[in-house]
């Protein structure tokens, strides 16, 4: 999966219309022509698409609960790092870098991707006090 939160559209009217807040907010941006580039990709797309959307659900209840102002992007970050996913280098100065393991699918295997979710489900879970069922079932949901 990208380490970006993945801009979603659909064909509407013959024209490809935001669906997810991302895209939304990228195409307010747009002045002018843009390149775009559409993939469907070789990987289990399904599992890809039900985290980035559970993430989309999951961060405004957070925001919401805990006074924070997170979006997908600081989201999946925060995930990568109470995962321990990310290898932490000391620079000259002395101070530490976290370098987060990608997500991609060059980078994760299907069955580590589904591990990857399943832990993700469960921490987001507790953290909105939604139980994994009805969190996964209203991503999926969303995809319909």
């Amino acid at each position: 999966m990208p380490d970006k939160p993945p801009l979603y559209f659909t064909a509407h009217l013959g024209m490809l219309k935001p669906a997810n807040r991302v895209a939304e907010n990228a195409v307010a941006q747009i002045k002018g022509t843009v390149r775009a580039v559409l993939t469907g990709g070789q990987a289990n797309q399904k599992r890809r698409n039900l985290y980035w959307k559970t993430i989309s659900l999951v961060t405004p209840i957070i925001n919401q609960q805990y006074g924070m102002t997170l979006d997908e992007a600081d989201m999946h970050d925060i995930m990568r790092d109470k995962l321990k996913m990310f290898d932490e280098v000391t620079l000259p100065s002395g101070e530490k870098h976290r370098k987060r393991w990608s997500t991609a699918n060059r980078a994760m295997t299907e069955p580590d991707r589904a591990e990857y979710l399943n832990k993700c489900l469960a921490i987001w879970s507790t953290w909105t006090g939604i139980d994994v069922t009805t969190l996964r079932d209203e991503a999926q949901r969303m995809e319909g």
